[in-house]
């Protein structure tokens, strides 16, 4: 978990409504002006790019962290034919037509928007969120984004080995925590396609042809790569047959050019056993427990580190058409002593929980901030096969026959830590949470995907009366049905109002209906 610092805003809960351009500030690290909406009014905070990765629009945040269940927009779906059929357009120009109000904030207004088409309905995406959903991954390339042949820095050497192979050595300056299939999966389609790599180095080029006319404050603009037949899946506001994208959650159908990987990091080493003593610490802490606190000392730097913090947040889902077979290579050596063991720091043992000041900002040698990183990637072959389809059509039933009603339907992901954490083909397991309001009552209705056929009814919960006790409420409902094998825990639900309704076979109107009796 990590707060954000500096944070004017107290305990009021706010939204971020919006992200505007970047600066650089005089000790050489860029930052980016986030706008956050509260009683009506925009407060305009800079925060270094490097949160990039977990800065979506439309986000609920309270005291510097973020909810995860609590935001604004409609889950929806779409097929792209042609992502580069489309043309850029100002963002005040696109947000009037969703009477989203940008408060004639010149960084927010002169912002830039990509719009395209698809079965007759037009979709606005922000440029800076297609950069931050498909590029953005962690907090290294999103600090990358910025400089001059920004991928190249992270590795010694990249070459083709016969007609579908690639090899890819990884330097030092990637942090080991990072360093897994996942990410080596993706940073082939990022390297290895010259188009998607060019599309990555237009942020950079774009920043540095705009400085010359635009002095002090920029705009992030892409060149949109060369996408084709893929299907989205988004959260945003719908008016009429126009979809304004908030945040991208997954994209299919994406190609590499190699079906097989070998890569090496210096982390990645074979074992060369001796017969030395080993030694044996106590009396350290655990980095990875408790609260981390962003670093707001623009004067101190990360220090170089590969064994980096690494914090989970909500991931974009990226589907690939023809995954590749991935394969370590271990170039370094490591010495493993298997001696006797004797005691080299000696203490009272066990780690405490404690808050910790992180950077994530570009590390430096001497640096004294611990720095941290962000793990956004879920690899899949595609976006579907959730089973949450019939439930989409049954919101959407209960949204075009109620007018009245205010709706929302966001997708959150399962907490780790279970086996029911994920469905059968590897990926997360995911809730679908819609939000439903009438002018004296507010219920969530939670449906849990359950592809593999496990019995999970649907949950009706009523508001607690405020945005954090709905998310703690939602979250600790999520854990506990984790904890409890995918079954809704009953000693907890006892100690709260609620409703399982059973699935039945029926029409999403019908079901629709249904839930609508209950609910009102």
């Amino acid at each position: 978990m990590l707060k954000i610092k500096p944070w004017p805003f107290k305990d009021e809960v706010v939204s971020l409504h919006w992200i505007g351009n970047v600066k650089m500030k005089p000790n050489q690290q860029w930052h980016i002006e986030v706008a956050f909406k509260v009683k009506d009014k925009l407060q305009i905070i800079t925060l270094p790019i490097g949160l990039l990765p977990i800065l979506r629009v439309g986000q609920y945040y309270q005291n510097g962290l973020q909810f995860t269940t609590q935001k604004e927009g409609t889950y929806g779906d779409a097929r792209v034919k042609e992502f580069q059929n489309g043309k850029v357009q100002n963002a005040i120009d696109v947000c009037r037509k969703f009477n989203y109000f940008l408060y004639r904030e010149p960084t927010l207004m002169n912002q830039k928007v990509w719009s395209f088409q698809s079965n007759k309905i037009t979709y606005h995406i922000p440029q800076v969120e297609l950069i931050r959903s498909l590029f953005a991954k962690n907090k290294t390339l999103s600090n990358l984004l910025l400089r001059p042949n920004g991928l190249d820095f992270l590795i010694s050497e990249a070459a083709y080995f016969g007609e579908n192979s690639a090899v890819i050595d990884f330097n030092n300056h990637l942090p080991a925590a990072v360093i897994n299939s996942k990410f080596v999966h993706y940073f082939a389609w990022l390297y290895l396609n010259k188009a998607i790599k060019q599309s990555f180095a237009s942020v950079q080029s774009n920043i540095y042809a705009n400085a010359a006319e635009r002095s002090g404050h920029l705009a992030l603009e892409v060149a949109v790569p060369a996408l084709k037949n893929n299907k989205i899946a988004f959260r945003g506001l719908i008016k009429n047959h126009e979809v304004m994208i908030l945040e991208l959650i997954g994209i299919d159908n994406i190609t590499i050019p190699v079906s097989q990987i070998e890569y090496s990091h210096p982390s990645i080493k074979k074992r060369k056993y001796t017969n030395a003593p080993r030694k044996h610490r106590l009396g350290e802490s655990n980095s990875k427990e408790g609260q981390h606190t962003l670093n707001e000392n623009e004067e101190k730097r990360s220090r170089e580190d590969t064994n980096q913090s690494v914090i989970e947040a909500e991931p974009i889902q990226l589907g690939f058409k023809e995954p590749a077979a991935i394969k370590a290579v271990r170039k370094c050596e490591q010495e493993i002593n298997k001696g006797d063991i004797y005691v080299s720091n000696k203490g009272s043992g066990g780690g405490t929980k404690k808050e910790k000041v992180v950077g994530v900002d570009e590390a430096i040698y001497g640096g004294a901030i611990k720095p941290l990183e962000f793990q956004t990637l879920e690899i899949a072959r595609e976006l579907s096969g959730y089973g949450l389809e019939g439930f989409i059509k049954m919101i959407n039933y209960i949204i075009e026959s109620n007018p009245e009603l205010s709706v929302s339907l966001n997708i959150v992901y399962l907490p780790l830590g279970r086996k029911f954490s994920n469905i059968p083909d590897g990926r997360r397991r995911v809730c679908a949470i819609a939000k439903v309001s009438s002018s004296v009552k507010t219920s969530y209705i939670l449906e849990v995907s359950v592809p593999d056929n496990r019995t999970v009814s649907t949950l009706i919960i009523p508001t607690e009366g405020s945005y954090q006790n709905d998310e703690s409420r939602i979250m600790e409902l999520l854990s506990k049905l984790v904890f409890s094998s995918g079954n809704w825990s009953k000693s907890f639900m006892g100690s709260i109002q609620h409703i399982k309704v059973r699935h039945l076979t029926e029409s999403p109107s019908k079901w629709g209906s249904r839930i609508a009796r209950i609910i009102f």
